[in-house]
């Protein structure tokens, strides 16, 4: 272990996500990241790829972010949920289009090196990517793809590392809480990661764990020194990238997303936009209850509220569906989404329900009635809630986004309170 003094330094970014629709955010985030020094590491701890308007609506697809990439030239990646979200394949090509060396030493359908040893100053440091294990519970396109024990994972190549010679060895995760496990389970010096949008920085056991809260509002940065400690810097703060702000300011022009749609008299929270979603859906579908599961639900709303926006609030190809939901399973849909569903999804946010009261439409819920719920066929494919079964899906109105954009054009965020 070198002196802290003269210890590298790592800069880690996760789930950059949908900052590719504000193009000052990722003109700014290229700033932060691109001027780091020989001592420090870029380490890109997953999602990756464009998530939000670009990526929903262009030809390119998630490769909208490959110039990001091009530009900031990370020094390692690991690939998370939704850098899956095209399948095999696309990730493939989205690999070999990016700098850096992309590790996966968990996830052998990839055929990806687990680990690679970097150097940064007069140091050799090692770094080990796992992915999340659930990522084929989440990922529809990987469902038969096997990823293994990222605890097994890193311990099997953190040991390599160390009988090759090392002076620093660290964990590149998108396991999101799964990390405090990974921290205890193995002798890593940190373990750096994303998957979850709530900052960390915490020592388990006597190790750094630390995430930053994705979307590209900040990056986590770490001196590897005798005792490995983290900071945040904040995206805001940072110099701007004026080549990548403007290459994905172009590039929402040519597609009509930054047509404005409305004004506020004040920015919209994420609780008050996931309510506008679920307000959507029901609207939209015409049906008697609608619901946004809070993790789909990506960013809040600027007083200047253009296209791209509203599409990246929840940026996933999926249909707006309604679904015919027996009495008795909307009961018990409402009572299981009284608090958060799990860890990756969260709480459920309902319109035109209550779970507290269980009724729907002011009416008590009807053991014996059908109700007509609108939600996505996210929900519908993973079976989130009693009721929510594909095989009850009686129409299909489409794409998701489209509805959300038409809903708003329509006047949906008239009279709307900004926040809570």
């Amino acid at each position: 272990m070198t002196d802290g003094s003269d210890a590298p330094s790592l800069l880690v970014v996760n789930d950059v996500e949908t900052a590719f629709d504000h193009p000052d955010r990722v003109g700014r985030l290229a700033g932060l990241l691109g001027g780091r020094d020989d001592d420090t590491l870029l380490l890109d701890a997953g999602d990756a790829t464009a998530m939000g308007a670009l990526a929903v609506v262009s030809e390119s697809g998630r490769a909208a972010a490959a110039a990001f990439h091009g530009a900031v030239a990370p020094d390692a990646h690991v690939p998370g949920n939704h850098d899956f979200d095209e399948g095999l394949g696309a990730l493939a090509e989205f690999v070999a289009d990016t700098p850096g060396r992309w590790l996966a030493a968990n996830v052998p359908a990839l055929d990806l090196p687990g680990r690679v040893v970097l150097d940064a100053g007069d140091s050799r440091v090692g770094v080990v990517g796992v992915c999340h294990p659930d990522t084929p519970d989440i990922c529809r396109a990987v469902r038969d793809v096997e990823f293994g024990d990222p605890v097994a994972a890193a311990r099997r190549e953190l040991a390599a590392l160390r009988d090759g010679g090392v002076d620093h060895a660290v964990v590149l995760s998108h396991c999101g809480a799964l990390d405090a496990d990974i921290a205890r389970g193995t002798d890593a010096d940190a373990v750096v990661g994303g998957h979850d949008h709530e900052r960390t920085i915490d020592r388990v056991d006597g190790t750094l764990v630390a995430r930053g809260g994705g979307v590209g509002r900040e990056a986590v940065a770490v001196d590897l020194g005798e005792v490995p400690r983290a900071t945040v810097r904040r995206t805001a703060d940072a110099p701007l990238d004026r080549a990548v702000a403007e290459e994905y300011r172009a590039r929402h022009a040519a597609l009509g997303l930054d047509d404005p749609v409305a004004s506020l008299p004040g920015p919209m929270d994420l609780s008050a936009v996931r309510r506008l979603v679920a307000d959507a859906y029901r609207e939209r579908a015409g049906a008697d209850a609608g619901l946004a599961v809070a993790a789909s639900v990506r960013e809040p709303l600027p007083a200047d509220v253009r296209e791209r926006h509203l599409v990246g609030t929840v940026p996933f190809e999926s249909s707006l569906v309604s679904v015919d939901v027996r009495g008795g399973d909307l009961r018990a849909a409402l009572r299981a989404s009284r608090g958060p569903l799990d860890d990756t999804h969260g709480t459920v946010v309902w319109s035109g329900a209550d779970p507290a009261a269980l009724t729907c439409r002011g009416e008590p819920v009807r053991e014996d009635g059908t109700y007509r719920v609108a939600c996505t066929t996210y929900e519908t494919g993973a079976e989130l809630l009693p009721g929510l079964a594909s095989d009850r899906v009686a129409a299909d109105h489409g794409l998701q986004y489209e509805h959300v954009v038409a809903y708003a054009r329509d006047g949906g965020l008239s009279g709307r309170a900004p926040g809570d």
